[in-house]
């Protein structure tokens, strides 16, 4: 039997109608390519292997944009890291995945964000087949145009927020200092009131006097320092905490001639922890790197961010290529208000100090070091789904 289709529809009825023989299976295929390919989305088809084995135009577009050789692993591995037994699996689930994905590319280019769906298919080859085959159908739109506009919303509350926690926290900070400061005087008076009271009763009652209302001024001063509150744990991927915190600190940089190098690993797994924490975290070493990189007359103002999967842990480097810290103040530098820094440009020595706590309190270390190219390092290790155990915080259980 002959499958044909109309080459020439403006022909009369009594015309000869050229027509093209096709097999079915090549027709079938023609017009199911045809017909992918008009999609407004990308789609691809895998196998049970894994292997892309139809896909479209719009999945070619990504190929280039990503530039990666197949965006759908890229896809299903940051969607579900094991995918490949979890959807192409005996126990594979039959209902749709519709899950929105954030792709961060190295350097200065913006994230991209991407709707994808991905149906697990089963399906005979022919009837004389015991065993089904499986697929894998995913479908992917692009949405950026549409997260980047929200994006700047959230990032500008984003902004206002850490400044608010910053300000905070140094009143925090400074506050608790001088509350201890204050307190070894009170102490000393105190001291002297009982070595007096039975020799000077008069004195040892104007200092007891003395040392009382001192004692309740520090009290008012105490209930001044604002409350640390806690935030919920939650699942927090580092990749999009330091995008946030390079968009953040944008003007700084642009300002003061900063070059950023962001090199992320595409596939990142999360780590529980607080999430603005974390983000001050790494602010707290992004401003301290363009800090060391404004100096007048610092000519190598270069500034690299990376992420990287090591075991159990995730790497986040901060490297700029300032004059660098001494080695003989590398543990210093994390003590409270110290700084190498001119006082009256308000720089209260502060910023370590709070990162290097942050980081303790998510199971993980921050520790300076000479940079590769010359400059300062600052390396963060925090751990894949822990934090309870060294914050006792029920919420924060192992994943």
């Amino acid at each position: 039997m002959c499958y044909g289709f109309i080459m020439n529809p403006a022909m009369t009825s009594s015309s000869t109608y050229p027509r093209a023989c096709l097999p079915p299976e090549i027709l079938r295929q023609t017009l199911i390519e045809a017909v992918v390919d008009e999609a407004p989305m990308a789609l691809a088809l895998l196998d049970e292997t894994g292997r892309v084995i139809l896909d479209n135009q719009e999945y070619k577009k990504l190929c280039t944009d990503l530039r990666t050789k197949e965006p759908a692993y890229l896809l299903l591995e940051t969607a579900v890291p094991d995918w490949r037994r979890t959807l192409l699996g005996a126990a594979a689930p039959k209902k749709i995945h519709v899950r929105e994905l954030r792709i961060d590319r190295p350097g200065s280019e913006a994230p991209r964000w991407f709707s994808c769906s991905v149906l697990p298919i089963a399906t005979d080859e022919s009837p004389a087949q015991i065993q089904a085959k499986r697929y894998l159908l995913l479908v992917v739109s692009d949405v950026s145009a549409l997260r980047q506009g929200q994006e700047r919303i959230r990032l500008a509350a984003l902004r206002a927020l850490l400044s608010e926690e910053e300000h905070a926290e140094v009143l925090r900070e400074s506050l608790s200092a001088a509350v201890y400061r204050l307190e070894g005087p009170l102490n000393v008076v105190n001291s002297a009131v009982g070595m007096l009271k039975n020799r000077e009763p008069a004195m040892s009652a104007a200092l007891a006097s003395a040392l009382a209302e001192g004692r309740a001024h520090l009290e008012e001063l105490r209930q001044l320092i604002p409350l640390d509150t806690r935030e919920a744990v939650a699942p927090v991927n580092l990749n999009e905490v330091l995008r946030d915190v390079l968009d953040v600190c944008t003007t700084r940089m642009l300002v003061n001639g900063i070059t950023v190098n962001w090199q992320p690993t595409a596939v990142l797994p999360a780590i529980l922890g607080r999430p603005m924490q974390l983000h001050s975290l790494f602010k707290a070493l992004v401003d301290n790197a363009i800090d060391a990189l404004s100096q007048r007359g610092w000519k190598l103002r270069d500034l690299s961010l990376s992420t990287l999967l090591s075991g159990d842990y995730v790497q986040v480097t901060v490297d700029d290529r300032g004059p660098g810290v001494p080695t003989e103040l590398r543990l210093k530098a994390f003590e409270p208000f110290f700084t190498t820094r001119n006082r009256q440009e308000q720089h209260l020595g502060t910023g370590l100090s709070r990162a290097l706590q942050v980081a303790s309190e998510h199971g993980g270390t921050l520790e300076l070091r000479a940079a590769p190219g010359g400059g300062c390092r600052a390396l963060v290790e925090l751990p894949i789904g822990k934090i309870a155990a060294r914050t006792g915080d029920k919420e924060g259980a192992d994943a």
